[in-house]
């Protein structure tokens, strides 16, 4: 039953895309797209099955038979309970009724997280409480992620569009950590969904603004960091599109600008400051099991000289580590091979524009800011290279953006020629 019902959704998700006028005017044939959303599909259901063999189930089974659990609420104790757990926040004390749950394993107070979890409790009314049913309908929203990004910078790449569409769904971490259950995907969604929104034209205003109000709203859920991030190197490549000039030094300035106000504000308004929350993610990784995928990190103090002192550290552990000689498993091999061929691809294409002059698009002062950012954020607290692949997704995707930014236009029309 489980396949047959697996099958029937993916056959209709691909029925309603061929109906759809978002994808019939995207530039690309809707059995690609179809063809796209069943690989990942695909790749959710080895995600799980990896998973499942591998870590006990891990995490992604972990919010599965929670959100079962709190779907059962619905038959068992009616649609109140079920309302309360899925559709209201999630806070303590928690509302009256629903306390066995919320006291009893289910990680109820943590939104971020529990978003997850009112994601299986709804699907699981029409999926037959089947796992890879759930893979396919997680997949239509990371796929949609997906689709908002090619289309919101195909026009900006023109001819290397393609490799655009190339980089969602062949790099192997990317692909791999936004297709499984878990929040990775959703970050996808909500990126994509912010660029595609703010590259709209006037005249879809009201679709514009809702789709950023969603967007903003998922990241500041499932990610805020990322939200931080992206806020003041979205700002300058609105303000500064039509300049060609001094774009390293509008990117810089508003980053560090940007920063600076929330670290004014934190310690102005009181409670935990971004600093503090971020040595406070660094000890609660540290606390965690060592594994063979580990990699200890230096210590972090939540003052200036300890964070700047990291950052050549996080460089390194975020972008080249691990080291192909010290690679203790395959897994450290592969991931370790596709973040270097990216990292050295992204220097000699920047060399090579320096050499030839070429002016440096915005899409790769965005793309470059944000990987950097991510990547030293993560590399200065995840000392897991599993976790750190995964946090880091949707920076790889943008570290690969970088490099399709700055491949010139007339290699990919000869490649394509012939």
């Amino acid at each position: 039953m489980q396949w047959l019902l697996v099958f029937f959704y993916s056959a209709l998700v691909c029925f309603c895309m061929s109906r759809m006028k978002f994808f019939k005017t995207s530039d690309i044939k809707i059995k690609w797209w179809c063809g796209i959303f069943l690989f990942k599909v695909l790749v959710g259901i080895l995600y799980g099955y990896i998973h499942s063999l591998s870590y006990s189930g891990a995490d992604t089974f972990y919010s599965f038979k929670q959100g079962i659990r709190v779907y059962n609420t619905f038959p068992n104790f009616g649609f109140t309970t079920y309302f309360k757990l899925v559709f209201l926040p999630c806070h303590y004390p928690s509302y009256s009724g629903i306390e066995r749950w919320t006291h009893n394993s289910i990680p109820y107070g943590d939104e971020s997280y529990y978003l997850i979890i009112r994601f299986h409790a709804l699907v699981a009314l029409i999926s037959g409480c089947y796992y890879n049913v759930h893979v396919v309908f997680y997949n239509i929203l990371s796929f949609a992620g997906c689709v908002f990004l090619y289309r919101a910078f195909k026009d900006e790449l023109k001819e290397k569009s393609i490799l655009l569409l190339s980089a969602l769904i062949f790099i192997p971490s990317v692909v791999f950590w936004t297709s499984g259950i878990h929040k990775d995907g959703l970050s996808l969604l909500g990126i994509g969904m912010l660029f595609y929104s703010l590259k709209q034209n006037e005249e879809f205003l009201f679709s514009k603004i809702f789709l950023v109000l969603i967007s903003i709203i998922l990241l500041y859920i499932v990610r805020s960091y990322i939200l931080l991030i992206l806020i003041p190197l979205i700002a300058v490549y609105l303000i500064f599109r039509n300049k060609k000039k001094n774009l390293l030094i509008y990117y810089s300035i508003s980053f560090f600008v940007f920063f600076f106000i929330v670290l004014l504000v934190s310690s102005v308004v009181g409670g935990i400051s971004p600093v503090d929350k971020i040595v406070w993610w660094k000890n609660a990784f540290a606390s965690l099991t060592v594994s063979e995928n580990s990699i200890p990190l230096p210590q972090l103090h939540p003052d200036a000289i300890s964070f700047m002192q990291l950052i050549p550290h996080a460089f390194v552990h975020s972008f080249l580590q691990p080291f192909i000689w010290n690679a203790k498993n395959g897994y450290q091999i592969f991931i370790g091979l596709q973040d270097w061929l990216l990292f050295f691809s992204l220097i000699f294409l920047i060399i090579y524009s320096v050499i030839k002059r070429k002016v440096f698009p915005h899409l790769f002062y965005l793309s470059i800011g944000y990987t950097i950012s991510v990547y030293i954020l993560l590399g200065m607290i995840v000392p897991n290279l599993g976790a750190l692949s995964r946090y880091k997704s949707s920076g790889t995707f943008f570290l690969a953006l970088a490099v399709i930014s700055l491949i010139p236009t007339g290699l990919i029309k000869k490649v394509f020629k012939h």
